[in-house]
């Protein structure tokens, strides 16, 4: 995670680059960014949910993740990411943002397991 661009009035949730450029990351306002090899995802608001998309079922009318919240950080399909898997925001009381493992598969955060239910304070990277 980079902390490095930070703004005091968010815009949108999420801005996503799909190149990577150091030119680029100067002119977005962001409080933070998510980097993957291929794309950039730049968080504008306090608090994001991550976690896989929901694939529509053909053989129903009415899809058994109608009821099911949609993601604001979707990493793909992998059954490994639940759907609802983490959320990352802002803690008042320790001055950072903290990610909250919500899925039962847990989260690795800067080399340390986190199980479901556990809260890790974010660092700059």
């Amino acid at each position: 995670m980079d902390t490095r661009t930070r703004s005091t009035s968010p815009v949108a949730l999420v801005d996503v680059k799909m190149e990577h450029s150091p030119a680029l990351e100067d002119k977005i306002s962001a409080y933070y960014s998510l980097v993957f090899p291929h794309f950039t995802f730049y968080i504008q608001t306090l608090s994001v949910t991550i976690g896989r998309r929901c694939a529509p079922s053909p053989h129903t009318a009415t899809s058994s993740t109608a009821g099911q919240p949609a993601v604001d950080v979707d990493l793909g399909a992998l059954k490994s990411v639940s759907r609802l898997h983490a959320k990352i925001e802002y803690d008042q009381d320790e001055d950072r943002f903290v990610l909250a493992v919500i899925g039962r598969n847990g989260a690795w955060v800067d080399g340390v397991w986190c199980g479901s239910g556990t809260r890790a304070p974010l660092g700059e990277r």
